[in-house]
């Protein structure tokens, strides 16, 4: 479903950028584009840098730590996809700077309107991927809150009962001696 509703994203501005954004326009646009996309190539690989987070992995649920790892390793790879496609985006831009705006003013009109829609489609789906991918680690981060929050839950109970069996081994070791008590009696008047 969010395949298909990218897919549409990126022809619907691939169809708008080359319908109503002439090419030579665009083209004075390449150098913050450049800048942008440069910048988030850059986050992207910092954010690949991470890895796994750092925790005592042996004492979560297994489940919970196998479903966390699985989704840490998926956006792993949608991050890898985003390179790619920032690549390739930023290598189109370059060749285009280098064979200069006098050059691409000579280019027939339909092959200026189908890079124009080219660019724009590519822009879009960075934009699409770049907010996937954003929510997706917002999701991997509540994955290891629960995760966290339940294996300290586990340590704390775990503690909890250590020091209670502690404390009663401890009265039963003092040689204390249960004293005979009378059942409730009732009061006369």
């Amino acid at each position: 479903m969010s395949r298909s509703i990218t897919l549409i994203a990126m022809f619907l501005a691939a169809c708008i950028f080359g319908w109503r954004v002439p090419l030579e326009t665009l083209f004075n646009a390449f150098s913050s584009l450049t800048t942008a996309l440069s910048i988030v190539s850059a986050a992207v690989f910092v954010r690949l840098n991470r890895g796994m987070p750092s925790f005592e992995w042996k004492s979560a649920d297994p489940k919970k730590r196998s479903h966390l790892t699985s989704a840490i390793l998926e956006l792993t790879k949608e991050y890898v996809g985003i390179i790619a496609i920032n690549g390739i985006l930023l290598s189109i831009l370059i060749i285009l700077t280098t064979y200069g705006k006098p050059s691409i003013a000579e280019w027939s009109h339909p092959i200026q309107r189908i890079t124009s829609g080219l660019i724009g489609g590519l822009i879009t789906l960075c934009v699409i991927r770049m907010s996937y991918v954003t929510w997706r680690d917002y999701d991997i981060v509540h994955l290891q809150k629960e995760l966290i929050d339940a294996t300290a839950h586990d340590d704390d109970s775990s503690q909890q009962e250590n020091s209670a069996t502690e404390k009663l081994q401890n009265i039963q070791s003092a040689g204390l001696k249960k004293f005979p008590t009378n059942p409730p009696q009732s009061w006369n008047d």
